[in-house]
């Protein structure tokens, strides 16, 4: 095992007990909400375990990363967590960073600068580098997801309708730098094929729109679990 899995597996198993000894602390904090912080740690770890030889591979841990890693991380709320043990609560001017458009563009402009040939080629001829493009994916994918999942404090949340409209959205910045790798006419990174190259956009376009809208549909039908428990519960209160 390299010395780099090494470390990154223990900040990740670090992270994971800190978050269990949060969450005996907090009274009835849901299950479900451990699992997938669980299993976003897990798969952080497993995206990060190796070094991808070609562009696509290197696509396929990027997108894991912000479209996979990152989501199920905020499923598990570790801020709300925190802030409920130690009751200690967060002042409205340190939330900004977790608006919506913070998040949105964060993302969209770690996606665009994370496929520039200066970026890529260093991060693949500078360890620090490449520790920081993976942590910039797996950041912004944080503050992207944070608006529309998860339970953590959010100032001006959307609504199901403004949280649909977001994710929609983002299909342009995503399908914009695919294409432009698709479709490219040379090869832009020292030591990858064309062919690579091409097949990264591929991925991108496929992979991160359908991984997109898998995320939109799950959204979309817990916004009509939620509205059709409500409704019940108005019916029995007539009932009754």
């Amino acid at each position: 095992m390299s010395g780099r899995l090494l470390l990154v597996l223990s900040e990740l198993a670090a992270l994971a007990l800190f978050y269990g000894a949060g969450a005996r602390r907090v009274a009835r904090w849901p299950a479900w909400r451990s699992a997938c912080f669980a299993a976003g740690l897990a798969v952080t770890g497993g995206a990060l375990a190796f070094d991808p030889p070609t562009l696509v591979l290197h696509m396929g841990q990027h997108l894991v990363l912000a479209l996979v890693g990152a989501p199920l991380i905020v499923l598990g709320s570790p801020l709300a967590l925190v802030l409920r043990a130690t009751r200690v609560r967060l002042a409205r001017r340190w939330t900004w960073w977790a608006a919506p458009v913070v998040g949105w563009v964060t993302l969209a402009g770690v996606m665009a600068a994370g496929h520039l040939p200066a970026v890529l080629d260093g991060a693949e001829a500078h360890p620090v580098v490449h520790v920081a493009l993976h942590v910039g994916w797996l950041g912004a994918g944080v503050l992207f997801w944070r608006p529309v999942l998860g339970a953590d404090p959010v100032p001006h949340r959307p609504g199901t309708i403004g949280r649909l409209v977001y994710l929609l959205l983002f299909a342009a910045p995503m399908a914009a730098t695919g294409a432009v790798l698709q479709w490219s006419g040379a090869a832009w990174y020292a030591g990858h094929a064309l062919a690579d190259q091409r097949g990264s956009g591929v991925l991108m376009l496929v992979g991160g729109g359908l991984t997109l809208a898998a995320w939109t549909v799950a959204i979309t039908w817990a916004a009509l679990l939620r509205e059709h428990r409500r409704r019940l519960a108005v019916e029995e209160l007539i009932a009754a």
